[in-house]
């Protein structure tokens, strides 16, 4: 293994790439008593589209999630049960952009569980049958997040920014998508998304590094898998302009929703640009839409805006978007307020200071919880990115850089979507 530290946040890891292409990182702490443990493919709900070599790939849209829910229980067992029996809490979780599943554990003793973890991961065990009943359950899942006021907006926004991209669709898919899916194709998508070079494994322990890289190795070396083709997702050509630049729809609720949802078009040259990106509008939205803002406190005293009111920032090579959101019954509310506040300059070197260091603040404290930390590096991981590099990149920063976002940003690309009272 080598061995990496990192005197800034002080800490401790070793990673190392097994022969079948695994890739483990491990994080010593040993002033824990807690052990998290976190296997990763990137594959998550938007990768329905892949090609390897010249051949593609089309997945039926909730196929990664459909995955998550029959690798659960292809050995046959409550995984739950299992996990429980060994003192150790398990979990899985399906984004759009990776799938995820993990155990902790507190005190001595995770080989049970490590090795549980590794195998039934590995081993996709499915029948037509059980595929067949598994649909109705999923679909139920997805029922329920269709009923729900909140999630409802945010597919919509979705639909209404995005003609071929599949964060159109939801994360488990729809009614039709969900009972298309079959055997075969969730098997043929496993192999594909699932190879020990696909997939990362993350550990954050008190115990020896050399005993869990070894408890790991040894569960490899009894399996075999066959060669591994670099994935890559197929061109799907999306264009500049929204498909919707106002879409209203109803739903039994109080009050009514607004979002304003803008569609930027930037041709990132690698993950990590993305990421200084976004982050500058973090900062800059940050400043203009919470009590930094003098105006803010009059927002609510006016009932302009209330909880509900804020804003979501998500910039990746396959899609970025900016979106704000408001509970109030007059829809011309959302857009002027926005538009208007971010026409000021607001922010200073002082105040970006600030927001810097209590974000990095926020960052030392994800070291300090156990199963957060294993998780978030894992998925910044399984998405191009560390969480080391990304310190680096919060902290320079500058108020130049958050300035020219400011200016450069622009509403032409935009859509308006409106959830009102039934």
């Amino acid at each position: 293994m080598d061995k990496h530290y990192d005197s800034f946040f002080d800490e401790t890891y070793y990673t190392e790439t097994l022969d079948n292409g695994l890739k483990v990182v491990i994080f010593h702490k040993p002033l824990f008593n807690t052990t998290a443990c976190a296997f990763g493919t990137p594959y998550g709900a938007l990768k329905i589209n892949q090609k390897i070599k010249n051949k593609e790939y089309h997945f039926h849209p909730g196929i990664a999630h459909f995955l998550e829910h029959k690798l659960f229980e292809s050995q046959g067992d409550d995984m739950m049960n299992l996990f429980s029996s060994y003192g150790a809490n398990v979990n899985a979780f399906t984004s759009y952009k990776e799938t995820v599943y993990y155990f902790t554990k507190t005190g001595e003793g995770i080989e049970e569980c490590l090795n549980l973890l590794l195998d039934f991961v590995q081993d996709l065990h499915i029948t037509d049958k059980s595929v067949e009943k598994e649909k109705g359950i999923i679909y139920q899942e997805v029922s329920m997040y269709e009923q729900n006021p909140d999630s409802r907006l945010i597919n919509e926004t979705y639909k209404s920014l995005y003609k071929n991209n599949p964060i159109k669709f939801d994360i488990g898919g729809d009614k039709e998508s969900v009972y298309a899916i079959s055997k075969k194709e969730l098997e043929e998508c496993y192999k594909l998304n699932y190879h020990p070079s696909n997939m990362l494994l993350c550990i954050t322990t008190f115990m020896d590094p050399n005993k869990i890289i070894k408890i790991v190795k040894d569960n490899q070396s009894k399996k075999h898998f066959k060669k591994f083709n670099k994935i890559e997702s197929a061109n799907l050509q999306e264009p500049t302009k929204p498909v919707k630049t106002r879409h209203t729809f109803k739903m039994p609720i109080n009050t009514n929703k607004h979002l304003l949802a803008i569609k930027v078009n930037e041709d990132f040259k690698d993950e990590y640009e993305a990421f200084k990106m976004e982050w500058c509008y973090r900062f800059l939205f940050e400043v203009h839409f919470s009590p930094i803002n003098k105006k803010y406190q009059k927002w609510l005293d006016d009932k302009i805006i209330n909880d509900f009111f804020g804003y979501e920032i998500d910039f990746d090579l396959n899609c970025a978007y900016m979106m704000f959101y408001i509970e109030n019954n007059d829809e011309t509310v959302l857009k002027k307020l926005v538009e208007e506040s971010l026409k000021e300059k607001i922010i200073n070197e002082e105040i970006l200071t600030q927001i810097k260091r209590r974000n990095i603040g926020i960052m030392f404290n994800s070291f300090s919880d156990v199963e957060s930390f294993t998780l978030g590096y894992t998925r910044d991981k399984l998405e191009g990115l560390d969480v080391f590099k990304e310190f680096e990149i919060l902290n320079n920063i500058t108020l130049e850089d958050v300035e020219n976002c400011q200016k450069k940003l622009s509403f032409a690309q935009s859509s308006y979507i409106s959830m009102i009272k039934k």
